[in-house]
């Protein structure tokens, strides 16, 4: 039973020191244009986040948003930390 526990217990260990990959700060992997692109992608119709945010409400608002986006991604990657607010999600079941 030890033996099979071994590789869940290197996971744990190993996980406790991960910190990702380095990112420097001259290094941009999310800029505006990709946010532009991704947020245009995005479909329509569908619900409202947990705050009541939609896809509508970032295909129509001023297109500055993909800069702050980008730079608030940027910084989200640069420290390594997510903002507790994005961890927050509801599940809304359909009946069958």
């Amino acid at each position: 039973m030890a033996r099979a526990n071994k590789p869940q217990e290197e996971y744990i260990d190993k996980r406790k020191n991960y910190h990702g990959y380095h990112l420097s700060s001259d290094t941009h992997i999310i800029d505006a244009e990709l946010v532009d692109t991704i947020t245009s992608k995005l479909e329509r119709g569908k619900d409202a986040d947990i705050d009541g945010l939609s896809t509508e409400h970032l295909l129509f608002c001023n297109p500055v948003i993909s800069v702050v986006l980008a730079k608030l991604f940027e910084l989200i990657m640069l420290s390594g930390h997510v903002p507790s607010g994005f961890k927050f999600n509801y599940i809304v079941p359909v009946p069958l």
